[in-house]
């Protein structure tokens, strides 16, 4: 960490600090790794406007999950066809607040019936993608029920509908699993995806102008983790682009939102006190779970399940290991002691870690949480208690 980000968190803690650099690297490697694809930011996994900025600047679009992102996306600059609004359960206000904003993806008959409601009212005939549930999995075996999308055996009855309705389909949506590391596996799922969009092409007699891949995943822990490899990743979506140049000529789009952001962003927390019981030293920071909750999910689910590997529950659970903690006391003594770090809410649950060696921390030195860009702040509690909300700085 560089001392211009600690001299801000010495000054501000708790808050959030995001490297610019570190977002600038994570864009360049998707875009080497994706020849021939857009790649649009994940607004949900870090909203805020100077990062969404920056990443405007780069090139990067934008995924939306509610008109709020949408909005939010092209007020940082993004251009409207750059702009793609997906998730279930709109309501009428959101799709009508996102209108002629974004492209919109229908995540159900039920949505395509309400916008072609809304489009027939408006007098126009209104383009829309489609996000579909395919009849593969993640892994390459026959997929399965899920809230997302409309199935991709409805497709044919999808059809039938159409011919009712002033909507042309014009796009494809796809993602099945966040956080992958197989690039084998993602190269035969693109490949799927792939083919899925000319089937929809064919099944509902449309053109198919984009096909949203979903994204990537990164590593959190090297040390259980192994990285994903770019190189082969990149051999297969260039065949992928090289068959949509021969066949569809859609815009080609991978999503991501932890890859540009998770690793450029720390979380500094402040101690405010510390004391001992019963052999047992807390050191308590300010604005712990209010401020980075996934600690302490990770501690409630290991509690719950006893012995035994714990399966993500992405975005909420990560891995135990997947936020490295650094000790930084105002100097260093050569002095290490285990801790328990928790946080001062009125909640046992209020932890950042148990029995955590290293150095010795003092009340006004701070401790520092990595990892933290992506899906860190904006789903933590921030109103628990009514503290003051961690700030947000990129520099």
């Amino acid at each position: 960490m560089s001392e211009n980000a600690l001299a801000l968190a010495r000054q501000h803690a708790p808050c959030y600090i995001y490297s610019r650099e570190i977002l600038t690297a994570q864009a360049e490697t998707l875009h080497r790794t994706f020849p021939g694809f857009d790649i649009l930011f994940s607004v949900k996994a870090n909203p805020f406007p100077p990062v969404i900025r920056h990443l405007a600047a780069l090139g990067i679009g934008a995924d939306a999950a509610s008109a709020g992102e949408v909005r939010l996306a092209a007020e940082c600059g993004i251009a409207q066809e750059d702009i793609y609004f997906s998730a279930a359960g709109k309501s009428d206000r959101a799709l009508a607040a996102a209108w002629d904003n974004c492209h919109l993806i229908a995540d159900s008959i039920g949505e395509v019936r309400r916008i072609a409601a809304m489009a027939a009212a408006r007098g126009e005939t209104k383009a829309i993608g489609l996000r579909v549930n395919p009849a593969f999995s993640m892994d390459g075996g026959t997929g399965g029920t899920s809230k997302f999308g409309i199935d991709e055996s409805d497709l044919p009855a999808l059809k039938t509908l159409l011919q009712t309705l002033p909507i042309a389909v014009c796009g494809l949506h796809v993602h099945l699993r966040s956080q992958n590391l197989s690039a084998d596996t993602l190269a035969r799922y693109y490949k799927n995806c792939f083919a899925l969009a000319l089937r929809v092409r064919d099944i509902l007699d449309c053109a198919i102008e984009y096909i949203n891949f979903g994204g990537v995943g990164i590593v959190y822990d090297p040390a259980c983790q192994p990285p994903l490899n770019m190189s082969t990743l990149k051999q297969c979506t260039q065949a992928v682009a090289e068959e949509n140049a021969r066949t569809l000529r859609a815009r080609l789009l991978v999503e991501s939102g932890r890859f540009l952001t998770a690793q450029a962003g720390t979380y500094y927390l402040p101690v405010v006190d510390k004391k001992t019981s019963h052999g047992t030293t807390y050191v308590i920071v300010e604005n712990c779970l209010n401020g980075f909750q996934k600690p302490s999910l990770a501690a409630m689910l290991r509690n719950a399940a006893g012995e035994g590997p714990l399966a993500p529950q992405e975005p909420l659970f990560t891995g135990e290991t997947a936020f490295p903690i650094t000790a930084l006391p105002a100097e260093d003594t050569g002095i290490t002691e285990t801790v328990d770090i928790a946080g001062n809410l009125c909640c046992a649950a209020d932890v950042l870690a148990k029995n955590f060696t290293g150095p010795a921390l003092a009340v006004g030195n701070l401790v520092a949480v990595g990892n933290t860009g992506a899906y860190a702040r904006t789903l933590s509690p921030l109103l628990f208690s009514s503290h003051d909300v961690p700030a947000e700085f990129l520099i």
